[in-house]
């Protein structure tokens, strides 16, 4: 009887398929956030909407997205007009947790939209909304940049003009050039 007990308490671990598939989750979201902030940080100086929403910003305002409680996350602030990347133990002015990496991995993979991501409860928000606001207007220019047009066709409601190519905004990412 208490041996019965006694398995019924222990916590079981994740099947290796589970715990891989959470490895390679939390692989791409790392990259997403850190391809993600790099081209906030290009179109915040190339791209003429961008660069207006960063100037509405307060100096020093800073951002934290994070794809779990415990998965991978990104930190940066504006500061002097640019935005530069800060320590994820910052405190921060908006913090962007997802409720999991499942959820996470969805939004930014580009298979569910942040609208619907936030009306289906699957992140939270710290922080003042109207300041959020204006991030996820820079996130939804990023993204016209950063994914072929079929999938910002189907995540936002109006995809943006590019200003410019998007193979010029994937120079500057990932070279910095």
């Amino acid at each position: 009887m208490m041996e019965n007990v006694l398995k019924m308490l222990t916590i079981t671990r994740p099947s290796m398929t589970r715990r891989t598939g959470n490895g390679i989750k939390s692989l791409v979201s790392r990259v997403v956030l850190f391809v993600l902030y790099r081209a906030l940080k290009v179109l915040a100086c190339d791209d003429r909407r961008v660069a207006s929403e960063v100037a509405t910003w307060q100096e020093g305002q800073s951002v934290a997205i994070e794809a779990s409680l415990e998965g991978p996350a990104i930190c940066f602030k504006k500061e002097s007009g640019r935005i530069v990347r800060c320590n994820d133990h910052t405190p921060v002015d908006i913090r962007i947790t997802f409720r999991s990496l499942d959820a996470a991995f969805l939004v930014l993979t580009g298979q569910m939209d942040v609208a619907n991501a936030y009306a289906q409860h699957r992140f939270m928000l710290n922080g003042d909304i109207n300041k959020a606001m204006s991030l996820v207007r820079c996130i939804d220019i990023a993204e016209s940049y950063l994914f072929p047009r079929i999938m910002t066709k189907r995540i936002l409601k109006r995809v943006e003009a590019k200003e410019f190519s998007a193979l010029r905004v994937y120079r500057k990412v990932f070279l910095g050039v």
